[in-house]
């Protein structure tokens, strides 16, 4: 069993390895965005909190994040490993998951940061909108390049204090998100031990 925090900005491909890795070690894959865009889908109220901030390329407001997260992981079977994609993205966000994993007793092993420059993610957000539409489905709001960058610089600050954070915990870990899909998870395999 192993628990995994994903970091990364939009079009890093976390969402890529966490499927690899549910494959291969069983996690279960809490992926934020995937609950949000249930939530919002839904339009729970705190799926209409949530849209108001992807759709201006704001963060989501922890509470609801907080929130969503602590219900999924109380789905999770007893010996079962979780991948969280793409949260925590603050130091808060980041504390209130300690405590949430502690309260719990589910210990985190490894935080890995996806690196990638944002030349290479506004190409890689420009083609997955572009197979959405090549296949007739909606593309994703936050698939164009204004909301991207807001992400990117979200993202770029969330880091410079998470980074830090999670080094300080002998947690933090690093993939060159740039290189090929299958590299990309070798270096992950490497992180675990495979």
């Amino acid at each position: 069993m192993v628990n995994l925090v994903l970091i990364g900005p939009p079009g890093a491909g976390k969402g890529t390895q966490a499927e690899r890795l549910v494959r291969d070690y069983g996690l279960m894959h809490i992926s934020t965005g995937d609950l949000l865009r249930e939530a919002i889908k839904a339009e729970t109220s705190l799926g209409l909190t949530a849209k108001a901030a992807v759709d201006s390329g704001t963060l989501v407001p922890d509470k609801v994040v907080v929130g969503l997260v602590e219900e999924r992981l109380s789905d999770k079977k007893p010996e079962q490993g979780f991948i969280l994609d793409g949260f925590p993205r603050t130091v808060t966000q980041a504390e209130a998951l300690e405590r949430l994993l502690y309260s719990l007793n589910e210990p985190l092993d490894h935080v890995i940061i996806f690196d990638i420059a944002i030349d290479l993610l506004e190409e890689r957000i420009a083609t997955r909108a572009e197979q959405s539409r090549a296949v007739g489905a909606q593309t994703r709001s936050d698939d164009n390049a204004e909301v991207l960058k807001k992400r990117v610089d979200e993202f770029a600050r969330a880091t410079a204090a998470l980074a830090p954070f999670y080094e300080h915990r002998r947690l933090l870990r690093r993939v060159d998100a740039a290189a090929g899909i299958d590299q990309v998870e070798a270096q992950i395999g490497n992180l675990l031990g495979r």
